[in-house]
């Protein structure tokens, strides 16, 4: 009878191994590697792929199989809808194509599968809890020290890139910063353009714009390596163990893409660190204050409505995220969590609308960004089909994005297309009717809609995508429009302009080796940490693991980034910057394996969580 299961098992393997090697092979072929053909060196493939899955013991639970073959496909799903669309540009057309792409990536998964059971052995093995070994730290000591190791790492790059990284949007805000409160523009925070405006006037009294900016800029550094240091304290809280925080103060002190994100003149430093304290509190909150828990509420109010003055989308996740714990909590936190929420919420809505009226400036940025997604597949729609479509259907897209855009579309970048939208005149005064329209037309080219949607968010989920750090040119001499933006561009003809002075000239080219010029495309196994998607899938994958231990209550602690996150699918591009949040986040999301459901809180009671 044994004899008999063992053969069984043999055939199964072969079969499973010759189904995988076709995945790998299909794959290989998409990205144009040498010999990706059924050629001999697929035999030695299929060898390999049989002696992964033979190592698979079949002893496991369903649920360690089920998940770990779930995770296995998804990862496969993107691996073969990132290569098409990048080798393609576009995915396989129609019901047939997709279902042809969901069979290979079932097969890629059946490779991946012997990885993705090794990761949930992993994950199973994590102590819910651990004894601190050997000298205890104390907690102000954590926060202190590491506050002031991340701050002092960051200063020889401040030097670097002296007085400020002046990219993106920064040459708006300081140009609307200079002409006054008068003309500054919502379209960007208008805290944020105010605090410009602060360091301006500071750099004034000293003579100096450059001055200016450079204190900004260590202002900023100064609000976020605070940030760190309160979730350093917090992850030597949950883990007991020291080797947690020295490996997190390096990564958030020497990783470039921490470093010299700090540097950049725009909101997203300071909003990156608004993130990660509000998460941290939320933890801090349900493990550590359960019977006192306004006093992590208080900051947690403070730290939503800044975060919301910063980024507006914080205020749609933010209401949300309230919504949502009136399904995931429960008894008096349901209630208590939505309450909050909402006061969080509401906050954030009137700390901007008042900061426009206090600063008495009357211009409002235009919402047009929001529908990103939208205007991408409109311009898809006209791009590949705008010859051959009846004139109705033409009159139509070109109502919503001019024809002459489309010769301008980038699938990666709403922006090019955003510019053919009328969209005070056309999209506002009736967004009930462009919904309708916009329904009407993806009904009729489904498959523009979906692959402009997955083209304009491959670098959140495909690990090999380069769009995020090529979208606008890179290794071009003097471009520095790589990975992270560099390019100093404030100078106005009103004024003399910010200066870009290094005080560490070396330091800054091989900075710009990594940032702009992409030079770690070329370093083995670690260039996967300069990639988004890397960031997002560790984040879901935290997500994933957690609720496989049911570890329900940790959790719940990301359900307000999965939320954020979601917000981000509809932005108009995917930028580095934007995942920062995330980047400094998944260090203290990853300790929370490590956090055990009522220990070391002030009173017995668990946080109310459904469980």
């Amino acid at each position: 009878m044994r004899k008999i299961i063992k053969e069984r098992r043999q055939i199964v393997l072969t079969a499973l191994a010759l189904a995988g090697t076709y995945g790998v092979c299909y794959l290989l072929e998409l990205a144009g590697t040498i010999y990706s053909d059924y050629s001999i060196m697929s035999m030695f493939l299929a060898i390999a792929v049989y002696i992964l899955l033979n190592r698979v013991r079949p002893e496991q639970s369903k649920k360690h199989y089920i998940c770990a073959f779930v995770i296995s496909f998804i990862f496969s799903l993107t691996l073969i809808l990132g290569y098409q669309l990048d080798s393609h540009g576009m995915t396989d057309y129609g019901i047939s194509g997709k279902v042809l792409i969901l069979f290979r990536s079932a097969c890629l998964a059946i490779v991946v599968f012997p990885f993705g059971d090794m990761l949930f052995h992993v994950i199973e093995k994590i102590p819910s809890s651990m004894e601190r070994k050997g000298d205890v730290w104390k907690q102000g000591d954590v926060f202190w020290i590491s506050f002031a190791v991340i701050f002092l790492m960051w200063i020889p790059v401040w030097m670097a890139y002296y007085p400020i990284v002046m990219s993106y949007d920064f040459h708006r805000q300081v140009n609307e910063a200079y002409s006054g409160w008068i003309w500054f523009n919502s379209y960007q925070p208008l805290i944020h353009t105010w605090l410009i405006w602060l360091f301006l006037q500071i750099g004034g009294i000293f003579g100096s714009n450059e001055i200016g900016m450079g204190l900004f800029t260590l202002f900023q550094m100064l609000l976020v390596s605070l940030s760190m240091a309160y979730a350093c304290s917090v992850i030597y809280k949950m883990m007991k163990r020291k080797w947690a925080v020295i490996l997190t103060v390096l990564f958030y002190g020497i990783f470039p893409f921490c470093s010299v994100s700090m540097m950049v003149g725009t909101k997203d430093a300071i909003f990156s660190g608004l993130f990660l304290t509000f998460t941290v509190l939320l933890a801090d909150r349900n493990f550590y204050h359960t019977n006192r828990k306004w006093q992590m509420e208080i900051p947690m109010v403070v730290t939503a409505v800044l975060m919301a003055m910063f980024r507006y989308n914080a205020v749609y996740a933010m209401a949300a995220f309230g919504v949502s714990c009136l399904i995931f909590a429960k008894g008096k936190e349901k209630i208590r969590l939505f309450l909050l929420c909402a006061v969080m919420t509401m906050g954030g809505i009137a700390a901007k609308e008042g900061i426009q009226v206090g600063l008495g400036t009357e211009i409002r940025g235009s919402s047009v960004e929001k529908y990103s997604v939208l205007i991408q597949q409109f311009a898809r729609v006209g791009y590949y089909h705008g010859d051959n479509m009846d004139s109705e259907t033409y009159k139509l897209v070109d109502k919503y994005v001019s024809a002459e855009s489309w010769e301008r579309h980038m699938p990666a970048l709403a922006d090019a297309s955003r510019t053919g939208v009328s969209f005070s005149a056309v999209w506002e005064p009736d967004m009930g009717q462009v919904f309708r329209d916009w329904f009407r037309l993806g009904l009729k080219y489904p498959n523009e809609y979906i692959d402009a949607f997955l083209c304009l968010t491959e670098g959140f989920w495909f690990v090999d995508d380069r769009t995020y750090c090529e979208m606008q040119g890179w290794g071009i001499e003097g471009n520095r429009h790589g990975a992270i933006f560099t390019n100093n561009s404030s100078a106005s003809d009103t004024y003399e302009g910010i200066q870009h002075i290094s005080k560490f000239p070396w330091l800054e080219e091989r900075l710009e080796d990594i940032v702009s010029n992409n030079a770690f495309y070329d370093w083995p196994v670690i260039s996967v940490l300069f990639k988004p998607a890397v960031y997002i899938l560790s984040f879901l994958m935290i997500l994933v693991g957690l609720l496989y231990k049911n570890m329900k209550k940790q959790a719940f602690i990301c359900l307000f980034p999965l939320i954020y996150f979601g917000t981000m699918l509809l932005g108009p591009a995917v930028q580095f910057r934007y995942v920062v949040p995330f980047m400094i986040t998944v260090p203290f999301l990853a300790a929370l394996f490590f956090l055990p459901d009522g220990l070391e809180t002030d009173e017995k009671t668990e946080i109310g969580v459904v469980g």
